[in-house]
């Protein structure tokens, strides 16, 4: 129906999220892969639209399934041009070495893949790093892989150079005072950060049963500033730039890594050469 390059240009273009993305990611210009992307979209008769921050084709969308479907078994078999999608905070440091016939998404600290789990189970990707919070109840026809736990804890974020007593002073007076501010990642995923707010509102509320309680505001020379706090792993605090502490009397949340692939591809060689790998370099 349509070649393989052609099909690549505009998975790689929904993926990524623009033209100019997919054209550095499939070493092409960026015209180029708009040509591609036309020809795909009027022999389906879809469009190509952008609702908020993705892109998204709309219109009967069974033939492009299917042809999807071929593609990515050929992807399977020949092992080659296989898509992962992985977070920021995993490829830094070392990162993460894919197996033979493997590429991933390039590392971009403005980035992040809002649905990667739709993608996968539409073809576009053929496998995913997701958080917790992307994983949806509905999940039977997935396999999905714990590869490690990792605590999310309350960080302290520095504005200026602070010594360490004058950051957790700043921090206290402002959970007393209700003058946190919480600082969202942009690599962070839309359902991370939502779950972020949600910890930042449980704070803020117990704080303020706290405050309801006792009569006696202590002055600070920190009055009037706000806090910057964010909720992290170590693998996150590592990938943003601002300097850092861990407060160590706020029990951490659990965040889990995991893998998804479609269960029906589990035992691909390819896929399993991919569990294998992972396994090794970031697993429990």
């Amino acid at each position: 129906m349509v070649t393989e390059e052609q099909l690549t240009a505009l998975d790689l273009t929904l993926w990524l999220g623009s033209t100019d993305l997919a054209g550095d990611f499939d070493f092409t210009s960026q015209s180029t892969i708009s040509r591609r992307n036309q020809k795909v979209l009027k022999r389906f008769g879809i469009d190509l639209k952008r609702s908020n921050s993705e892109l998204l084709v709309s219109g009967e969308l069974l033939l492009l399934d299917l042809e999807r479907q071929v593609h990515q078994m050929a992807r399977l078999k020949l092992e080659r041009g296989l898509r992962l999608q992985a977070p920021f905070w995993l490829q830094q440091g070392p990162g993460i070495v894919l197996p033979k016939g493997w590429k991933m998404n390039s590392p971009r600290a403005d980035f992040s893949c809002t649905d990667p789990i739709t993608l996968v189970r539409e073809h576009v990707l053929d496998a995913c790093l997701a958080t917790p919070t992307q994983i949806p109840d509905d999940r039977d026809d997935l396999f999905i892989l714990e590869l490690q736990k990792r605590p999310i804890n309350l960080t302290l974020l520095h504005r200026t150079k602070e010594s360490q007593g004058d950051l957790e002073d700043g921090f206290q007076w402002s959970l007393e005072n209700g003058n946190l501010e919480l600082k969202l990642m942009p690599f962070l995923p839309a359902s991370c950060c939502d779950r972020s707010k949600q910890w930042f509102d449980q704070l803020l509320m117990t704080s303020n049963l706290s405050r309801e309680d006792s009569t006696d505001l202590r002055p600070s020379r920190h009055s009037g500033e706000s806090f910057l706090i964010a909720y992290l792993t170590p693998e996150m605090r590592i990938a943003q730039p601002i300097a850092n502490k861990v407060h160590e009397h706020f029990e951490p949340y659990t965040y889990t890594e995991h893998l998804i692939v479609l269960a029906q591809h589990t035992n691909e060689p390819a896929i399993q050469a991919l569990i294998e790998n992972l396994q090794q370099q970031i697993g429990h």
